[in-house]
């Protein structure tokens, strides 16, 4: 019986014996592993279809991976088939430059190379290493969203994979129902290989740093801009070599800004004195998307991610989040790399598109905060001393303890957080998906876009062949 290696494609298809295999299954986080039968690297949109053929008629899981960001396996198969679309990722603009073509293995780096060479900005996701597909899909939200809205909101058109082969062209007019579904449906509709999104004309440089203040100073207090052009992300960490509780604040102001960075700034210096202020400008997204590239390459790669959704920063989720962040922090020592990141914005435009226009629900004014639950074992310590010496095998060693309290921890903060922006506002605002882990209620992710959903999941992929990622349930009533 012939395997999946004979297949007539372009592309490459990777087994465990491969010298590219490992490589091929490296994640942004470690604990997103696993090992595949096969990986295959198409070179072309029609090396695709006859590799879904083949997995669907062996009984073979399929997953696939664009950027590879997500801390969940949502990318990854053990035992089954991996489509790793990172050679389709070609960025091209239009003639007038208004409409950028992304592939669906590009990454939002490379996306932000391409409009920063002819001054135009693009609505993604804020850092450069991740994929644009995976973020899409979910929403993609960045330093733009206040002011252009979500990444899916200025999709103009796709061309989508089908499970049963079919490659097809989306867009309002040309499949509105599979265009409506991948807009927040996430990866359960087919393998998006083409994303034309809206450009825009780059007001100049923006204004970013970095303004670090002492844990001490942190009052449960946190206060709301008015302009969609500017945006404040706040971390919670504990920096060596002391690791103590320390709160860090990276502005990002627009050039287009009504007021001056200095009017911005002035309350954050007043209140209370940075140890650090260092106030800089970024020329172009490129830039502002390697903002963090230090910081990511010290973390430990134990990576596990959730987060919330919450109308406003309330003083009690704020206390709520610190006392839990630090007692977790301290009795667990090697979590100290674990994180809050705080995203201080004007929703703007995001509100503007109703709840059922695409398939992302949370449209009321809000904020959210990514929670990064980071462990560093005892068998890391000795990796980073002794890497050369050992095997892959030993390099991926994992504790899985030590996973489970992280994974509790999130869990538990997690919920906090939606449950008080619940009793306070009154509203709950459900999961964002980017920051599910699959564990939640569909209806929490989806909200009243879910009866709709499942009825386009049984037209586009009745046999359920998209299973990774959150999985949502045909309807065929």
């Amino acid at each position: 019986m012939s395997d999946i290696t004979s297949l007539k494609i372009q592309g490459k298809v990777l087994s465990p014996e491969s010298p590219d295999y490992q490589k091929a299954l490296h994640r942004n986080s470690d604990l997103s592993i696993l090992d595949a039968a096969y990986v295959v690297q198409p070179e072309a949109y029609t090396d695709i279809p006859p590799v879904l053929a083949y997995a669907t008629s062996h009984g073979l899981e399929v997953a696939v991976t664009g950027g590879g960001c997500h801390s969940s396996t949502w990318a990854s198969s053990k035992g089954g088939v991996v489509i790793d679309l990172g050679r389709l990722n070609k960025v091209t603009l239009s003639a007038d430059k208004k409409v950028v073509t992304i592939q669906g293995g590009a990454r939002w780096g490379d996306v932000y190379e391409v409009g920063g060479k002819e001054q135009r900005e693009i609505p993604g996701a804020p850092l450069w290493f991740v994929g644009v597909g995976g973020s899409l899909l979910s929403g993609a939200s960045g330093y733009l969203s206040g002011r252009y809205s979500l990444g899916i909101d200025n999709l103009v058109a796709a061309t989508v994979v089908l499970a049963d082969g079919r490659i097809v062209r989306t867009s309002a007019e040309d499949e509105p129902d599979l265009f409506w579904a991948i807009r927040g449906g996430g990866n359960q509709f087919g393998i998006v290989v083409e994303f034309e999104l809206r450009t825009y004309p780059a007001p100049g440089p923006a204004t970013t740093g970095t303004l670090i203040y002492p844990g001490t100073e942190f009052d449960g207090e946190f206060h709301e801009q008015a302009s969609v052009d500017e945006k404040l992300t706040v971390v919670w960490a504990r920096p060596g070599p002391h690791f103590k509780p320390t709160i860090i604040v990276a502005p990002w102001i627009s050039a287009g800004a009504e007021r001056s960075p200095h009017q911005i700034l002035e309350p954050l210096r007043i209140k209370a004195t940075p140890v650090v202020d260092k106030i800089t400008t970024a020329p172009d997204q490129t830039t502002l998307s390697h903002a963090s590239d230090a910081s990511q390459a010290r973390a430990p790669r134990r990576l596990q991610i959730r987060g919330g959704a919450f109308s406003k920063f309330w003083t009690d989720i704020m206390v709520g989040s610190w006392e839990r962040w630090v007692k977790f922090t301290e009795d667990n020592e090697d979590a100290r790399a674990s994180t809050l990141i705080w995203d201080v914005r004007n929703p703007g435009a995001i509100t503007k598109v109703g709840p059922t226009d695409t398939a992302y629900p949370i449209r009321k004014p809000h904020c959210f905060v990514a929670i990064q639950g980071r462990w560093v074992s005892f068998s890391i310590h000795l990796i980073e001393e002794t890497a050369d010496h050992l095997p892959p095998c030993m390099i991926r060693n994992t504790r899985p303890e030590t996973d489970e309290v992280t994974s509790a921890w999130l869990r538990s903060i997690a919920d906090f957080i939606r449950e008080a922006n619940t009793a306070n506002s009154g509203e709950d605002l459900g999961v964002i998906l980017t920051m599910a882990k699959g564990d939640e209620l569909p209806e929490a992710v989806f909200g009243q876009n879910l009866p709709r959903l499942r009825k386009l999941k049984a037209k586009y992929d009745p046999k359920n062949v998209w299973s990774k990622g959150f999985t949502i349930e045909p309807d065929f009533s």
